[in-house]
C-alpha cells in the first residue's frame, strides 16, 4: 500500500496544472508567472530595462535598474521606487536568488501598507520565494498573510485561487490533510468561478490524492472523476495530461476499493493514452528538428549568396587597393632604404656600446671575483698561520716551560735566577703567540662557531663611546670556511661603525631562514652617502660586495642622517 501511495503522489506531481506546489518536494515548485498587473509601468526607463532583460542583457539591465532606483530615492519618488524594487525582486527571483528577492519585496511593503491588493500580491510572492527555498514554515506564514489581505479585496479570484492552492500544498507537507483538503476546495471553487476548467481539474487531482493518502478511496475516486469530467476528451496538451493523470489516479482508487477489474481497465487507458502522448511528443520533436534543419539550410544558402556577392565586391575593391598599395610600397621602400642607410651607422654604434657595456660588466664581475679570491687566499693564509702558532709554536713553548718547571723540582738548593727569568720570558712569549693567533683567526670562531664569535666580537669592540650588541635566532654550526668568510664581513662592518659612524649604539642580528643566513647590521650614527663612499678606500665596502657576490648573496644598504642599516642574505654552506 505504501508503494501505491508513493506512485500516486508522483503521478499527481506531474499532473498539477497551474498549481505551483507539488506534494512530493518543495524544491519541485513551479511558480505561476502571474501577470504583474499591479506594477506595470509606462516609465520609459523601466520599459527600456525590461527590453534589456527580455534580450538577455541582464548585467546592463541591473546596472540601469540600480541607477533608476538611486535616482528615485534622491527625488523621493514613491511610485518609481515601488516599480523599481518590484522589477529588481523579479530579476533576483528568476535567477534563483530567493533571499535577495524577498529582501527587495520587504522594501516595498512600507510603501503599500494601505493597499491590501498589493500587499496580498507581495505576500504571495514572498511565500513562493520561501517555498522555493524549502523554508516551509515561512512560506506558510506569508501565504496566510496573503489570505488575510485577500479578505479585504473584492476581486483577484485568480490570485486567491493560487494562494489557497499553494497553502494547501504546505498543509499537505505538514501532514495536516484536513486543512489541505479545505484549501484545495477553496482553490477549486475560485477556478470554477473563473471558468478555468483545466486548472480546476489539476487542483482536483491534487485534492483526490489527499483523500487517497487518508485511505478515503471513494471520496478520492469521486474527485478524480470530477477532474476527468472537467477536461473530458479534449485534445489540448493540458487536457490530455490531466486525463492521463485522472486515468492512473482512478486506477489506484479502484485498487484501494478492491475493484481490480476497474483498476486494470483505467490502467490500460492510462498506458494507451501515455503511449499516444509520447508518440505525439516524438512527432513534435521530429517536426521541430526538421523545421530547424530547413531554416538552417535556407539561412546557409542565404549566407552563401551573401558571401559570393561580398567576395565579388572585395575582389573589385581589392584589385584597386592592391595597385594603390603597390605604388605606396615602392615609395615606402625607397624611403626605408634612405632611412636604413642613415640608421645603419647608428645601429653599429649602439651595438658597439652594448658590447662595451657587456665587456665592462664582465671586467667588473671578474675584478670582484679576483678580489674575493684574493681575500679568500688571505683568509686561508691567516688561518694556516694561526693554526701553526696555536697548534705548534704555542705547544712547543708550553713544553719548554714544563721542562724548566721539572728541572726546578730536581735542583736541590738555590735555583738559578736564569731559570726563573727564562720561565717569565716563555710565559710572555706564549701570551704574545696566543694574541697573534687570535688576531689572525678568532679561536672562539673556530671552536664555538659564528654566533658565539660575533657575541665575543661585540663585547670586545664595545667601549665607553659605543655599545655593540648581537641577537641570534636559529643559528647553528655551518661549514667552517663559510663561517670565517661571514665573520670577516661582520668584523669589517663593525670596524666601519667604530671608525666612521660616530654612533652610540650598534646591533648585529643573525637568523637562519629557509636555507639562508640573514645578517642585519644597524647603528644610530650620522650615516653616509652610498654613491660617494664607493669611491673611497679604507672602508672595505668593495671587499664586502665582492665577498657577498661570490657567495651568491644579496646586499642592501640604506643610510640616512639617523643611521645606517645593512642587510645581507646568503645561501648557507653546511
Amino acid at each position: 500500500m505504501n508503494l501505491i501511495k508513493l506512485l500516486l503522489i508522483v503521478i499527481v506531481c506531474f499532473t498539477t496544472v497551474d498549481t505551483p506546489f507539488y506534494a512530493r518536494n518543495s524544491k519541485d515548485i513551479v511558480l505561476n508567472n502571474l501577470e504583474e498587473t499591479f506594477f506595470i509601468s509606462e516609465d520609459e526607463a523601466l520599459v527600456s530595462i525590461k527590453i534589456l532583460i527580455d534580450s538577455g542583457k541582464y548585467e546592463e539591465a541591473l546596472q540601469k535598474l540600480n541607477t533608476f532606483i538611486d535616482k528615485a530615492k534622491s527625488i523621493n519618488n514613491k511610485q518609481q521606487l515601488i516599480e523599481g524594487y518590484m522589477l529588481l525582486s523579479t530579476i533576483f527571483r528568476e535567477h534563483g536568488d530567493y533571499k535577495k528577492s524577498t529582501n527587495t519585496f520587504n522594501k516595498v511593503i512600507p510603501f503599500v501598507l494601505n493597499d491590501p491588493e498589493k500587499l496580498q500580491y507581495i505576500y504571495f510572492k514572498k511565500g513562493g520565494n520561501f517555498q522555493l527555498d524549502n523554508q516551509i514554515d515561512s512560506a506558510k506564514v506569508n501565504y496566510e498573510k496573503a489570505v488575510i489581505e485577500g479578505y479585504k479585496v473584492e476581486r483577484n479570484e485568480d490570485l486567491k485561487a493560487k494562494i489557497y492552492a499553494n497553502l494547501s500544498g504546505i498543509f499537505y507537507l505538514q501532514a495536516n490533510y484536513d486543512k489541505a483538503i479545505e484549501n484545495y476546495k477553496i482553490a477549486a471553487n475560485y477556478q470554477d468561478i473563473l471558468g478555468n476548467k483545466d486548472i480546476e481539474a489539476g487542483i482536483l487531482n491534487n485534492l483526490g490524492s489527499v483523500y487517497y493518502m487518508q485511505e478515503k478511496y471513494k471520496e478520492a475516486l469521486d474527485v478524480f472523476q470530477q477532474a476527468f469530467d472537467l477536461v473530458g476528451f479534449g485534445q489540448g496538451d493540458i487536457q490530455k495530461q490531466t486525463r492521463r493523470s485522472s486515468y492512473i489516479n482512478m486506477a489506484y482508487a479502484y485498487s484501494g476499493l478492491k475493484n481490480y477489474k476497474k483498476a486494470f481497465e483505467y490502467q490500460d487507458k492510462f498506458f494507451s493514452l501515455n503511449d499516444s502522448i509520447q508518440q505525439e511528443l516524438k512527432y513534435k520533436e521530429i517536426a521541430v528538428i526538421q523545421s530547424q534543419y530547413s531554416l538552417a539550410t535556407k539561412e546557409r544558402e542565404t549566407e552563401i549568396e551573401k558571401a559570393k556577392r561580398k567576395d565579388a565586391e572585395i575582389l573589385t575593391y581589392g584589385l584597386g587597393l592592391a595597385v594603390l598599395i603597390l605604388l605606396s610600397g615602392i615609395y615606402a621602400l625607397y624611403k626605408v632604404y634612405r632611412l636604413n642607410k642613415k640608421n645603419y651607422q647608428l645601429k653599429i654604434s649602439q651595438t658597439k656600446l652594448l658590447n662595451q657595456n657587456k665587456i665592462d660588466k664582465i671586467k667588473s664581475d671578474l675584478q670582484l671575483e679576483i678580489l674575493a679570491a684574493t681575500l679568500d687566499g688571505r683568509l686561508e693564509e691567516r688561518k694556516n698561520i694561526a693554526s701553526v702558532l696555536h697548534d705548534n709554536v704555542s705547544a712547543l713553548l708550553s713544553a719548554i716551560n714544563l721542562h724548566l718547571y721539572a728541572s726546578k723540582k730536581k735542583i736541590k738548593g738555590t735555583i738559578p735566577v736564569e731559570i726563573d727569568k727564562a720561565q717569565s720570558i716563555l710565559s710572555e712569549a706564549s701570551e704574545q703567540v696566543r694574541d697573534l693567533s687570535h688576531n689572525l683567526m678568532s679561536a672562539v670562531l673556530l671552536k664555538f662557531g659564528l654566533e658565539v664569535a660575533v657575541q665575543d666580537l661585540c663585547e670586545k669592540l664595545s667601549n665607553s663611546n659605543i655599545i655593540l650588541t648581537s641577537n641570534s635566532k636559529n643559528i647553528g654550526r655551518f661549514n667552517q670556511t663559510f663561517e670565517i668568510k661571514m665573520f670577516t664581513v661582520i668584523n669589517e662592518l663593525l670596524n666601519n661603525i667604530l671608525k666612521h659612524s660616530e654612533a652610540s649604539n650598534g646591533t648585529v642580528k643573525l637568523e637562519q631562514l629557509n636555507g639562508n643566513l640573514q645578517v642585519v647590521v644597524f647603528d644610530d650614527g650620522i650615516g653616509f652617502d652610498i654613491d660617494e663612499i664607493e669611491f673611497k678606500s679604507g672602508v672595505g665596502l668593495s671587499q664586502i660586495k665582492a665577498r657577498i657576490q661570490v657567495l651568491k648573496g644579496l646586499l642592501n644598504i640604506k643610510s640616512t642622517e639617523d643611521g645606517t642599516r645593512i642587510f645581507i642574505s646568503v645561501p648557507i654552506v653546511y
